[in-house]
């Protein structure tokens, strides 16, 4: 007997996605509080938001943004990899398509947060090229309610992703006089 590997297609998120995403993500979400993703990332973030299927599942999803206050940085909102489908690097897949997006929107850094005792996710960033960024900022800073769970403090961390404007210049906008 032949076992086929799960077929897994990773496509940009839309607006129609955001239901399904918190559906899967409440019921299958492990830890303590399932922090679901706002919908403002579904409706207006769509270049830098992914999500991966299997046949009709949904078995991951990666929505992030470009800084608009800090050109050239992008920022991971929110990943999340099915629990049985983890180690199967759909999470790996899931980021490189974020920083070949975020490379498209002229970003030349991507920043994540983590929680400051989730190993795992740390190690996992960790693999995937990112570093900490100032070890230890935040352990005296307790997260407010809403980002996280409340008292927990947060890795942050980096990955640089090339200048993207020395191998994808910008083209010049023209303008009607």
């Amino acid at each position: 007997m032949r076992i086929e590997p799960y077929r897994v297609v990773i496509r940009g998120a839309e607006a129609g996605d955001e239901a399904r995403v918190r559906a899967a993500h409440e019921r299958l979400a492990t830890g303590s509080t399932p922090c679901t993703p706002p919908r403002i990332l579904f409706e207006h973030f769509g270049p830098t938001g992914f999500v991966a299927e299997s046949g009709d599942d949904l078995v991951g999803f990666l929505l992030g943004f470009a800084s608009q206050t800090y050109p050239g940085e992008a920022h991971v909102h929110a990943v999340w990899v099915r629990p049985d489908r983890r180690r199967t690097q759909i999470g790996t897949a899931l980021y490189e398509c974020f920083v070949a997006a975020a490379h498209e929107q002229y970003c030349s850094v991507v920043r994540a947060a983590v929680a400051g005792t989730d190993e795992g996710a740390i190690a996992f960033h960790q693999a995937l090229g990112f570093v900490i960024e100032d070890e230890g900022r935040d352990r005296d800073r307790a997260l407010m309610d809403g980002d996280g769970e409340a008292g927990e403090w947060r890795v942050h961390l980096e990955r640089l992703v090339g200048d993207p404007r020395m191998s994808n210049p910008r083209p010049e906008r023209e303008t009607a006089a």
